[in-house]
């Protein structure tokens, strides 16, 4: 019997000691800003009323987590976004999104599949490397199909 209550508290102190880890940190710093429509005034573009906000927490452990939302887009149709640095194709006046940089950082959300809802509506998701992102000036979202056609960008 003493050999059965031994073993039952060992086990106890074994499960125990397993919940001693502390949670990971995720603290870090938030980020938001609103897209900018770049193709609202092209006509026959079918993106009138293009808009939505890209948020991103810098964590401790040195990720990013971004969170893209948007509205406007074309029903069904599948975007990816990324990062960029910014490039020399604009002048200094103007903004990040119009300067043509390199994709940094590779795809947010990785080779995950977004496609805009019946409504128009996506959400982007996706964990980066904070050091992979030190250069990044912008983010857009843009057609998988076709990398120019680009409904949205944001400075960040």
């Amino acid at each position: 019997m003493n050999r059965l209550a031994l073993l039952a508290l060992v086990g106890t102190i074994a499960l125990a000691s397993c919940n001693m880890n502390k949670a990971p940190d995720v603290t870090g710093t938030t980020k938001s800003v609103a897209f900018t429509a770049q193709l609202n005034s092209t006509a026959g573009s079918g993106y009138t009323g293009a808009a939505g906000t890209a948020k991103f927490v810098d964590l401790t452990g040195g990720d990013r987590r971004t969170t893209l939302t948007a509205t406007g887009l074309k029903p069904g149709v599948n975007y990816i976004a990324h990062f960029h640095a910014r490039g020399a194709a604009a002048p200094a006046s103007t903004g990040d999104c119009a300067s043509g940089g390199a994709v940094v950082g590779g795809m947010i959300g990785g080779d995950t599949l977004f496609t805009a809802a019946a409504d128009g509506t996506l959400t982007i998701k996706g964990f980066q490397s904070t050091a992979d992102l030190s250069s990044a000036a912008y983010i857009n979202i843009h057609e998988k199909a076709a990398a120019s056609v680009i409904p949205l960008c944001a400075d960040i």
